[in-house]
């Protein structure tokens, strides 16, 4: 399934941070015009999820690259789209997923969100999100990474 498909089809959707810091900094990325279209539209019937250290990384991360306002106008549409789901819920799983994969704790978080909402995880390519990782995740976690 392609990921314009998946974003017809799909009520969930879990963006990780490179995706949304690709969108929010304006970098030439082809998932950009698909976030536009189905994600940040008044039209979009997506539920977007995050958990904490998305909010986190995306703030710092564009506070160091185009200042302190710009990352709170940011992290205030985020907030106004995006369902946070608390760190309490997440942990666990996200703990198991990085004892087993040398994976960033952030993308494990997002990994273990998109396994309980049960929807779709999209990443940019990662060095450490090779196919065989991913594809060892999604069997075993029944996740639904997508390399976008």
């Amino acid at each position: 399934m392609n990921i314009k498909e998946i974003l017809i089809d799909t009520p969930n959707l879990v963006l990780d941070t490179s995706v949304l810091l690709g969108y929010f900094m304006n970098e030439a990325k082809d998932i950009n015009s698909l976030l536009e279209e189905y994600i940040f539209t008044q039209e979009s019937k997506i539920i977007l999820y995050g958990h904490n250290l998305i909010k986190t990384e995306l703030f710092y991360v564009i506070c160091r690259e185009k200042g302190v306002t710009e990352a709170e106008m940011v992290l205030k549409k985020i907030e106004g789209i995006m369902n946070i789901i608390s760190d309490t819920w997440l942990f666990k799983k996200a703990a198991n997923i990085k004892c087993r994969y040398p994976l960033a704790i952030s993308d494990c978080f997002s990994i273990s969100l998109s396994i309980l909402q049960e929807c779709p995880l999209f990443f940019l390519p990662e060095v450490e999100l090779s196919k065989t990782i991913v594809d060892k995740i999604n069997r075993e976690y029944n996740a639904k990474i997508q390399i976008v």
